[in-house]
């Protein structure tokens, strides 16, 4: 809250008129979130301001950063300390990811995956190859990932996991090693891990700002009152807006990319999480290469 003054003289005397201004900035979110118990979203914001110089991905340079070996990104355009799957577990995407992919990961693409990996570490033919024996999630992520599947959606209920994560990747990595059986190769595996993969970023990749929500310093819009404020906002209603929804204001893509260059501080980062291992029925155990 910041207070502005204005003088007027009235019977030749000066008398101060204190006028309340209310203003909101995008780096107060990250404390709005820490209200909401919203910690790991506060944290990943907070992250995002704590980097300097500013730093933006474009669509080349975030498919890039995706795609690419994490071990390669330079330590302010990774992040893997923040989320963890301890905290990731608790939502249903990320608990209903898990079950379908370990279900499904073995497709022919899959097992196409394995065998590179495979064949990137060694002879497996004539040699025993190990994978996954690591806890370095950026290692695994280029070495030992043989899968994955998108989770999330824009029409989730407006939670903690929306706000840190929203549509994101769940990944699987193996850990085991080649063996043979009746003279073929097999891998035998021994655990799965999941872990999730997303970017920090504000790319918009078409020609409209995408919507992050209508914040105050205390909080964020849920769905059905962010659909009320956006029909009085759009319809011009500023009056009914003041007295119902005073101190919110719709924030986008494109304020955190005003931010960045007025500012020269927030950069855009790769997310990994920690690893999630699983146990593996022994029925599933093995895996004709």
């Amino acid at each position: 809250m910041a207070v502005s003054s204005t003088t007027t003289t009235k019977e030749q005397k000066q008398q101060e008129k204190k006028v309340s201004v209310d203003f909101f900035h995008i780096d107060m979110i990250h404390d709005a979130m820490d209200k909401m118990q919203w910690s790991t979203a506060a944290k990943l914001m907070r992250h995002l301001f704590s980097i300097q110089p500013a730093y933006a991905f474009d669509v080349n340079t975030k498919d890039q950063a995706v795609n690419g070996d994490p071990r390669n990104l330079s330590p302010s355009k990774i992040n893997i300390n923040i989320v963890k799957m301890s905290w990731a577990i608790q939502f249903e995407q990320v608990k209903n990811g898990i079950d379908a992919l370990k279900k499904t990961w073995l497709t022919p693409k899959g097992k196409k995956q394995l065998i590179e990996r495979l064949q990137d570490t060694g002879d497996f033919a004539n040699n025993c190859i190990f994978l996954g024996y690591s806890e370095d999630v950026a290692y695994l992520d280029a070495t030992a990932q043989v899968n994955f599947k998108k989770i999330g959606s824009k029409s989730d209920t407006i939670n903690a996991w929306y706000g840190a994560m929203g549509n994101t990747v769940l990944k699987i990595c193996v850990r085991g090693y080649t063996s043979k059986i009746d003279g073929k190769d097999v891998f035998i595996i021994e655990a799965l891990g999941f872990y999730l993969k997303d970017t920090y970023d504000f790319v918009d990749e078409n020609n409209t700002s995408e919507p992050l929500g209508i914040w105050s310093k205390d909080r964020i819009l849920d769905k059905k009152e962010s659909a009320i404020y956006m029909s009085s906002y759009l319809s011009g209603f500023f009056g009914d807006l003041a007295r119902v929804y005073s101190g919110f204001v719709p924030v986008f893509n494109n304020d955190f990319k005003s931010w960045q260059n007025k500012h020269d501080t927030g950069g855009d980062f790769i997310i990994l999480s920690d690893v999630l291992w699983t146990k593996i029925e022994e029925s599933d155990k093995v895996v004709f290469l």
